[in-house]
C-alpha cells in the first residue's frame, strides 16, 4: 500500500510539475515587466548612452520643465555643443546650451556633472503628474583630448513629477 501512495505522488509531480514550473516562470516574467503594478508608476531609467550620459536624477515636471544632469564619463574634459530632446513628437534643438540659459557651464571636467534644464511648456502639451514619459535625448559634445565631435544618444523614462 505504501508503494502505491508514493508512486501516485511521483506520477502527479511528473505529469503536472512541468505545468506548475511554466506557470511560475510566466508569472515571474510578468512581475518583472511590471504588469502587476497597480499604481502605474514605472522605475526611472535610461539606456543607449555612452561617454556623456544623463545622471540618474533627471526629471520632467507637469508644467513642462525638463531637467537633465549631464555626467562626463569620457575620461577627459568635454564641451557640450548641442542637446536635442524629443518629447511627445516635438523635437527641441538646443544648439547653444550656455547662450540660451539652459546650462551654466558647457565644459565638463571628467567625472563631473552639469545641469541642463529647459522649459518646454510653450512647445508641448503638459503631461499630468504621475503619468509616464519616454524622451529621446541626443547630446553632441567635443572631447578636448582629441578635438573630435561625438554624439551620445538614448532614451530616458520615468514618471512626471509635480
Amino acid at each position: 500500500m505504501k508503494n502505491k501512495k508514493g508512486q501516485t505522488a511521483l506520477e502527479f509531480l511528473l505529469t503536472y510539475g512541468w505545468a506548475i514550473l511554466i506557470i511560475t516562470v510566466a508569472a515571474l516574467l510578468m512581475w518583472q515587466w511590471g504588469l502587476f503594478n497597480p499604481g502605474g508608476q514605472i522605475q526611472p531609467g535610461s539606456s543607449g548612452f555612452w561617454g556623456v550620459v544623463p545622471y540618474e536624477d533627471f526629471r520632467y515636471t507637469e508644467n513642462g520643465t525638463l531637467t537633465i544632469p549631464i555626467s562626463n564619463k569620457v575620461g577627459g574634459e568635454v564641451t557640450i555643443l548641442e542637446v536635442n530632446v524629443t518629447v511627445t513628437d516635438f523635437n527641441y534643438n538646443d544648439i547653444n546650451p550656455v547662450g540660451n540659459g539652459n546650462m551654466v557651464n558647457a565644459t565638463i571636467p571628467p567625472g563631473r556633472i552639469e545641469l541642463w534644464e529647459v522649459d518646454l511648456s510653450s512647445y508641448v502639451t503638459p503631461l499630468p503628474a504621475k503619468s509616464s514619459y519616454n524622451i529621446f535625448v541626443s547630446i553632441a559634445y567635443n572631447d578636448t583630448r582629441t578635438g573630435e565631435e561625438y554624439i551620445s544618444s538614448g532614451w530616458i523614462w520615468g514618471n512626471v513629477e509635480k
